[in-house]
């Protein structure tokens, strides 16, 4: 980065007309952003200056969005909003189509912070058409990503991840790494959803080294605040307070109180989880006080929440009260429900710890009714979100479909043999696209019923087609067999050799079962380290063969390929019995007989072949 920052301050230098210095003091501004908020205020300055005189709307356009984004950066949102709404219209009016998009962007970032997700989809969707329509696959990419956290934080996982995934495409091949770090950053956060913690930290960790690559400090502090979130999780919490610490540092070098009001925050949530109340609301405490300074009231209302909350732990009731009440009144104030949810909910706790129950009832009714209009809220904006996105799609593809249609036409016009082939020649180049939809399609499909660790199919595939089987069994009254797997003392394989080395193990069985599956059989991740083996017209003797099979070539494997000091069993049930009402209730009985060969002793099949 610091390459790029010179050879741009070194064309500044040699530039005379106004309109191209204010081009490269716009893309100084997006390098100095990340790294030197301090600089980054004075080419802001510069460009407003230099807008002015004489008069230069687009540069005044422009000028304005990086000032919204400043501020926005800096938690001053009403003057964020302010500047960007008059850059957009600036900058419509003046043409300045690259622009435009970045400011829809800017505005999307904009309201999706404050919680309107149906007006920041609104703008990210804009920004998606328009950059299209000028085949910017850049500015095409950012909004990809930001329609795809819109679907993220509404539990469209399957939509996020579809959106995260085209944009990283785009990013990589226009070869912009910050925005490529930053989409692997929105994929961890759908693998914690979805609670793939190895996988999340995977793609942090990614992310983090383009971050510290390119001096993106704002990014790092983020990404080490994602990593100790997710070793909180798996309750690794001397990795998380590290983590969280190390972000801090990094986001008191970059002098953004917001960014440091940030960690100072999520660090606190640290020491409270691990009973460090006194250190946990001096923290909190300390984040609110630059809340306050830059009067970012949403991340005030966030801080009295955890600051009432750990006063109340601290068993000083009469102040946790004191402050639950002036963050509930915020809240009332800034409308945000889910934190108004929050706050009669911990008001609730409080009142009824004090032995009023009166005042608790009321706060408890006040939480459930709001959470219960949230959920129809969201489930609202959910639906709404797909649709909005579909019709884009939908638009998209029929000015592609126009686009070519036009193309013809204009090619039959100039002369009939060739347009002939032109045909000849669009008709293959539809075929390539559909073949490459299909393949997308097909990408999506797997990744959907497909458990990310192991590569095995996942608990959803084995629901719907062992039902299916389970159904043709009984129609046509054929033999099914299905076996439960189990991997012996798997917790003692984690405790012992480390996280690591128990994905590995599971990695290693998975590829053991799917080898051993024959082309009709086939295995899933049930859960943690539970594997379930599906044997179609199989009999209980043929799946008790086949099962045995695989407990000994588990047991007989060289596992010092991992660990020098590791050891690997299994223990398997089988379950067959066509008499059974459901599919559910052969994996049931399946479950009962895993659990008698471990009562039995472990590294074994149940039942027991006869003879």
């Amino acid at each position: 980065m610091n390459q790029t920052l010179q050879a741009l301050e070194a064309q500044l230098t040699q530039t005379q007309t106004p309109a191209e210095k204010l081009g490269l003091l716009d893309q100084l501004y997006q390098l100095l952003r990340v790294s030197d908020l301090q600089r980054a205020r004075e080419t802001v300055e510069e460009m407003l200056i230099l807008s002015q005189n004489p008069p230069h709307p687009a540069g005044r356009g422009l000028a304005l969005k990086n000032l919204g984004d400043f501020h926005f950066r800096q938690g001053h949102l009403p003057a964020a909003q302010g500047c960007l709404e008059e850059a957009l219209s600036i900058l419509r009016e003046a043409g300045e189509v690259r622009g435009e998009i970045d400011t829809l962007n800017a505005l999307g970032n904009f309201h999706y912070f404050q919680g309107s997700f149906s007006r920041a989809l609104e703008h990210y969707l804009q920004a998606l058409e328009q950059s299209r329509k000028i085949e910017q696959k850049a500015l095409e990419s950012n909004a990809l990503s930001g329609v795809g956290i819109v679907q993220y934080t509404l539990g469209n996982y399957q939509e996020a991840t579809k959106y995260f995934l085209r944009s990283l495409t785009l990013k990589r091949e226009v070869g912009d790494r910050l925005g490529e770090s930053g989409t692997l950053n929105n994929l961890g956060l759908v693998y914690f959803e979805m609670g793939d913690y190895p996988g999340a930290v995977q793609l942090y960790r990614e992310s983090l080294e383009i971050k510290q690559a390119l001096g993106d400090l704002q990014g790092q502090a983020n990404a080490l605040s994602n990593l100790g979130v997710v070793f909180q999780r798996l309750g690794r919490t001397q990795e998380a307070l590290d983590y969280h610490q190390q972000a801090l540092e990094i986001a008191t070098r970059l002098g953004s109180p917001q960014v440091r009001a940030t960690c100072l925050e999520n660090l606190g949530l640290s020491h409270a989880t691990m009973g460090n109340l006194e250190k946990a609301l001096e923290l909190f405490q300390a984040a609110q006080t630059l809340y306050q300074e830059l009067g970012h009231r949403l991340g005030e209302l966030s801080v009295w929440l955890q600051v009432g909350s750990t006063l109340s732990r601290l068993e000083q009731s009469d102040a946790a009260i004191e402050a639950l009440q002036k963050g509930l009144k915020l809240a009332e104030e800034l409308g945000p429900q889910r934190p108004l949810m929050e706050f009669h909910q911990a008001l609730s706790r409080v009142f009824e710890q004090t032995h009023k129950p009166a005042l608790a009832l009321y706060h408890l009714q006040q939480a459930i009714e709001i959470e219960r209009r949230l959920h129809k809220e969201q489930q609202a904006q959910k639906t709404a979100a797909l649709l909005a996105t579909l019709q884009v799609e939908k638009a998209r593809q029929e000015a592609e479909m126009e686009r070519l249609r036009n193309i013809e036409l204009a090619r039959a016009n100039h002369e009939l043999a060739r347009a002939l082939e032109s045909l000849r020649e669009a008709d293959a180049e539809k075929s390539r696209l559909l073949n490459k939809l299909r393949q997308q399609a097909i990408e999506l499909e797997r990744l959907a019923r497909q458990d990310p660790l192991t590569r095995l199919y996942n608990r959803r595939y084995l629901e719907e087609n062992l039902s299916r089987e389970f159904a043709a069994s009984k129609r046509y009254n054929f033999p099914l067999s299905i076996a439960m797997v189990d991997i012996d003392h798997f917790k003692r394989i984690n405790d012992c050799f480390s996280h690591q080395v128990g994905d590995d193990v599971l990695r290693l069985i998975a590829q053991m079962l799917e080898s051993n599956c024959r082309g009709v059989d086939f295995a899933a991740r049930y859960g943690g380290e539970e594997f379930v083996i599906v044997f179609p017209q199989t009999n209980l003797p043929g799946a008790l063969v086949a099962c045995e099979r695989l407990r000994l070539r588990v047991e007989n494997h060289d596992w010092s390929s991992i660990h020098p000091q590791l050891r690997v069993t299994v223990s398997i049930g089988v379950s067959n019995d066509p008499s059974l009402p459901n599919h559910e209730r052969l994996l049931a009985v399946a479950d009962e007989q895993l659990y008698a060969a471990k009562k039995a002793g472990r590294n074994r099949v149940f039942p027991q072949a006869a003879g």
